[in-house]
C-alpha cells in the first residue's frame, strides 16, 4: 500500500505524462498554490518553492530526461554570461557553442531516426533506427534557450545576475512542455515584482483555466474522435466524410493548442505572472500574413526574430524577400516534426506567404473593401485547412487520398445524411465554428463582465465546470496535438 502511494506520487510514466487536464494535477497545484500564497512574495523561499514544482512536474512527464533539460539550464546561464563579457571572435565562438549544444539534444532525441531513414533510402544503407523517446517540451526549451543566448549577443538583453532567476525562467511549468515560447526579455523582469492572487488577476486566470478545459476536453477531443476514425481508415470514408473531418480538424487543433495555451496563462496569473496571448483569432485573417501573426504568435515571433529578419527579412530586395520566407517556413515545418509532411507543410506556408507579399507588391489596392477581405478570409480559411490535412494524416499517400476524395467522391446530398446520422457531433461541429469566426468586440465584451465576478464565484464557477466535463469527456484523455512537437 506504501509502495503504491509513493509510486504514484513519485513515480512518472513516459508514456502517460502528467497534464493540465488531469485531475490529479488540478488538485496537486490547488495545494501547491494554497502554501505558495503563504510564502513571501519575491522571496528566495518562494522562487525555489516554484522552481522545486516546476521541475517535479517536468519529472513526472519526462523522468530521466529532466537531466538533459538541467544540464542545458547550467550551460546556458554560463555561457550567456561569457557572450556578455567578451568581444570579437571569442564571443561569436562561444555564441555557435552555445547554440550549438542546445541545438545537439533536439537534433539527437527528434531528428535522428529521420536522418537514419532518409539516408538508408537514399544510399541503400541498413543502419538501424534509435526509436527515441522525445523528451516532452524539447522543441519549446530549446527555443526558448536561444533565443536568451542571442538576445544576450545582441546586447538586448543583460545576463542573468543569478542562476536562481534563469532556472526560476526555464522551468517555469504552465509554458514548459508545450509553449507558448516564453522570452527572456519579456518574463525575467517579472520575477521580482510577482503580485499573488489579486482580484482580477484571479478571476482572470480562473476564466483562462476553465476556458482552456472546456476547449480542449470538450470540443477538441470530442471532435477529434471522428478525425481519428477517418484518418485510421482514409479510403473507407466518402469525400463528404474527408472535407467534414478537415475542417473538425481545423477547429480541433486550434482548441487543442489554444486550450492548452489559456491554461498556461490562468496557472501562470494564479502564479501573479503574466504570459503573453498565443493566438489572437487566426481563422478570421484576410490573408495568410495575417494569419501568421494571429496563429501561435510566439513561435511566429521566433521565426522572424532569429531566422528571418537575420537572414535579411525584406532588406535585400523582392527575390531574397521570398526565398527568406520560403527558408524560415521550411524551418518552421521541420520543427514541428521530423517526417517530409511537416516540411511540405511549411513549403506550402512559404510559398503562400511569398504570394501574398507578391500580391502587395503589384495588387496591393485591389479587393480593398468589405467583399474583398471576405473573400480573403474564405480563401485564407480554406488554404490553411488544407494544408492541414498533411499535418494530420499518416501518410502522403493518406494525405493525397483524402484530397482526392473530397474533389472527386463528393456528393451535396450527403451533407444532409451526415447531419441527420451524427447529430451530436454536428452540434459541437457548429459551436466551434460559431467561436472561431465570432467578432472579437463580442468576445471582448463578455470578458470584461466576466472577469471581474468575485473570487468565492470562481471557484463555484470552475467546480461546475468540472463536473460538466467529468459527464461528457472520455475515459483516456488524448494527450494535447503539441506535445508531439
Amino acid at each position: 500500500m506504501e509502495y503504491t502511494v509513493w509510486n504514484s506520487i513519485f513515480g512518472y510514466s513516459l508514456m502517460k505524462p502528467w497534464f493540465f487536464t488531469e485531475f490529479t494535477f488540478l488538485a496537486v497545484f490547488g495545494v501547491f498554490l494554497i502554501i505558495y500564497s503563504f510564502l513571501e512574495d519575491g522571496s528566495k523561499a518562494r522562487s525555489w518553492y516554484l522552481i522545486l514544482f516546476s521541475l517535479f512536474f517536468y519529472y513526472k512527464s519526462s523522468g530521466p530526461f529532466i537531466a538533459f533539460f538541467l544540464f542545458m539550464i547550467i550551460c546556458d546561464f554560463w555561457f550567456a554570461k561569457a557572450i556578455q563579457n567578451l568581444r570579437g571572435a571569442a564571443k561569436n565562438l562561444i555564441l555557435f557553442l552555445s547554440v550549438a549544444i542546445s541545438l545537439s539534444f533536439l537534433l539527437y532525441f527528434k531528428y535522428i531516426d529521420f536522418f537514419v531513414l532518409n539516408i538508408n533510402s537514399l544510399f541503400g544503407t541498413k543502419f538501424n533506427s534509435y526509436n527515441l523517446f522525445l523528451p516532452i517540451g524539447i522543441s519549446f526549451y530549446t527555443f526558448q534557450s536561444i533565443s536568451y543566448l542571442v538576445d544576450v549577443y545582441r546586447g538586448e538583453l543583460k545576463a542573468s545576475e543569478n542562476f536562481r532567476d534563469y532556472a526560476f525562467y526555464m522551468t517555469f511549468f504552465p509554458h514548459l512542455v508545450a509553449g507558448p515560447i516564453v522570452r527572456a526579455k519579456d518574463f525575467l523582469p517579472q520575477i521580482h515584482n510577482s503580485v499573488i492572487l489579486q482580484g482580477r488577476y484571479f478571476g482572470e486566470g480562473m476564466l483562462k483555466i476553465t476556458v482552456g478545459l472546456l476547449k480542449k476536453l470538450l470540443i477538441a477531443d470530442y471532435l477529434g474522435k471522428f478525425v481519428d476514425m477517418v484518418h485510421g481508415d482514409p479510403q473507407g470514408f466518402s469525400g463528404v466524410e474527408h472535407i467534414v473531418s478537415m475542417y473538425a480538424y481545423t477547429f480541433q487543433i486550434y482548441f487543442d493548442f489554444s486550450g492548452y495555451s489559456d491554461i498556461a496563462i490562468g496557472l501562470a496569473l494564479l502564479l501573479g505572472y503574466r504570459l503573453k496571448e498565443n493566438f489572437d483569432l487566426p481563422y478570421l485573417a484576410t490573408n495568410i500574413t495575417e494569419f501568421w501573426r494571429k496563429w501561435h504568435i510566439s513561435l511566429s515571433h521566433w521565426l522572424r526574430d532569429y531566422i528571418y529578419i537575420p537572414l535579411g527579412g525584406s532588406k535585400k530586395g523582392p527575390v531574397k524577400t521570398y526565398i527568406f520566407l520560403m527558408t524560415t517556413m521550411l524551418i518552421g515545418g521541420f520543427w514541428h516534426g521530423a517526417d517530409w509532411r511537416f516540411v511540405f507543410w511549411g513549403f506550402a506556408h512559404g510559398l503562400a506567404l511569398a504570394i501574398h507579399k507578391l500580391w502587395q507588391r503589384y495588387f496591393s489596392g485591389i479587393l480593398n473593401n468589405f467583399w474583398g477581405r471576405f473573400f480573403g478570409l474564405f480563401l485564407t480559411f480554406q488554404f490553411v485547412s488544407l494544408c492541414w490535412i498533411f499535418f494530420r494524416a499518416n501518410s502522403f499517400n493518406s494525405a493525397f487520398l483524402s484530397i482526392t476524395k473530397m474533389f472527386f467522391n463528393m456528393k451535396r446530398s450527403a451533407f444532409y445524411g451526415f447531419v441527420s446520422a451524427r447529430p451530436e457531433f454536428s452540434f459541437v461541429f457548429l459551436v466551434a465554428a460559431i467561436i472561431v469566426f465570432s467578432p472579437n468586440h463580442y468576445r471582448f465584451r463578455i470578458y470584461s463582465k466576466i472577469v471581474g465576478f468575485p473570487i468565492w464565484s470562481w471557484l463555484i464557477i470552475f467546480l461546475v465546470a468540472l463536473q460538466v466535463i467529468v459527464q461528457f469527456k472520455d475515459d483516456v484523455v488524448p494527450p494535447f496535438i503539441y506535445f508531439q512537437f
